[in-house]
């Protein structure tokens, strides 16, 4: 056995948990990602075992003679793996968007390769799928994962049908363990790969199917948020500008809202979707139905911020901390005072959440009031504040809650005092619980 490989097996041999570990947490982190933005699929992940890597390196060495430990790392990317094996074949684009919003990735390799010459009797194509080389961000791992930044981890993408005809077909011609495969073998495995396009191509075929019956001009209860991500990803595609289609996000949480508003449904939905010519450039699908959602019922905050945690992967979030859990009171005292200016203004006709014309500037409605300066700069930093809160992307600090609940108190006083009787009584109705704009 060469020297280079043995060694690279003994040092890999003593690395393999690492491995292990990494292509867990990735495969975790994978899961959660797609199931909770709408996309099924089976995720399973794996590292080589020492075993089968030393003989696959041995049979290599004979055409790559290496020389080092980094030839033999850079010939053999996939040491720790993932594979997600799509229900449906055409989200192939969709996890590439999520792939490259969550994950640093490297390189992408896609098969068929079209410019490799064929020198076969095949008459279909073999595998089809998407091989993502990646590292995930130091950022999104937990205090003790930080190390498996640094674990380059292949994922491949590609339909339940065609992963399991290239298991078969694997085994067969590059491990056979009782001799080559005959050419009625090969023919055999080319006839599978047939049955597997057109397989996909029925996949395709159901998945648009299940898209027009969502979208029918019949009101259609959403049973689950697979459905709802259905209904979104073909709204966009079809009303988006230059084809360029937004991330819808987490439609998980925004089911779980739309059924409590009893606002689950294509008809009751339409209204809510945002302007198609600024839905690409805003924050996710998701985010902005849900604001126009709470626009419309202040009173769900209450509900819809602990979502955030409830149906939250600590893989792809942090959890909350028993300090973050604390801080609920403030937080409860915050979103309390952000709801009496946001239906202040509503009665006034300036408001600060997105309505279902879609995201323009929040301050146009505030600045028709002529409030100072202070309280404009104060309306759109606590504006912030409230999206990162509300959308789960970040829990403030308390002390940062509790500034900002002041800092509102303080756009209170100026309404207060204010020229105009109808923003006064503008105030007090919101103040005023048993009132609704």
């Amino acid at each position: 056995m060469s020297k280079v490989v043995s060694d690279f097996i003994g040092a890999y041999a003593r690395e393999y948990d690492y491995y292990q570990s990494a292509a867990s947490i990735c495969s975790r982190r994978c899961e959660q990602l797609l199931a909770t933005q709408g996309i099924r699929a089976i995720v399973s992940h794996r590292a080589k075992r020492p075993n089968k890597l030393q003989a696959k390196l041995l049979q290599r060495y004979k055409d790559k003679n290496y020389k080092n430990n980094d030839e033999i790392r850079a010939d053999i990317p996939d040491l720790a793996g993932v594979r997600i094996a799509l229900y449906f074949p055409a989200d192939r684009d969709k996890v590439k968007g999520i792939l490259s919003e969550h994950f640093d990735v490297v390189k992408v390799k896609s098969f068929p390769e079209k410019t490799k010459p064929r020198k076969d009797s095949k008459r279909f194509d073999g595998y089809h799928a998407d091989h993502y080389r990646v590292l995930m961000p130091e950022t999104a791992l937990e205090d003790g994962e930080k190390s498996y930044a640094a674990a380059a981890i292949e994922i491949q993408v590609g339909s339940v049908l065609m992963h399991s005809w290239a298991e078969v077909e694997h085994d067969l011609v590059y491990k056979p363990e009782s001799g080559m495969p005959s050419e009625e073998e090969h023919a055999i495995l080319d006839e599978l790969n047939g049955m597997v396009i057109a397989g996909e191509i029925a996949l395709e075929r159901l998945q648009k199917a299940v898209e027009r019956r969502l979208s029918s001009p019949h009101d259609t209860k959403f049973d689950n948020h697979y459905e709802l991500a259905a209904y979104l990803h073909k709204w966009a595609r079809g009303s988006v500008p230059n084809g360029s289609e937004p991330a819808v996000g987490r439609v998980d949480i925004l089911w779980e809202l739309l059924k409590k508003a009893d606002l689950n449904s294509s008809e009751k939905l339409k209204p809510l979707l945002p302007d198609a010519a600024v839905a690409a450039n805003g924050p996710p699908l998701s985010d902005q139905i849900a604001d126009v959602v709470l626009g419309l019922h202040p009173e769900l905050y209450s509900y819809y911020g602990p979502l955030q945690s409830n149906l939250t992967a600590p893989e792809i979030y942090p959890q909350q901390s028993p300090q973050v859990a604390s801080k609920a009171d403030k937080i409860g005292d915050f979103l309390s005072a952000w709801i009496t200016l946001e239906r202040a203004f509503r009665i006034l006709g300036a408001d600060l959440t997105p309505t279902m014309r879609g995201y323009t500037d929040p301050l146009t409605g505030a600045r028709s009031l002529d409030l100072s300066p202070a309280a404009l700069d104060t309306i759109a930093g606590v504006r912030r504040l409230r999206n990162n809160l509300v959308h789960g992307i970040e829990i403030p600090q308390r002390k940062v809650l509790l500034e900002a609940t002041e800092a509102l108190h303080s756009v209170f006083t100026e309404l207060e005092n204010h020229p105009e009787e109808r923003v006064r009584e503008a105030l007090a109705q919101a103040k005023d619980p048993s009132t609704r704009p």
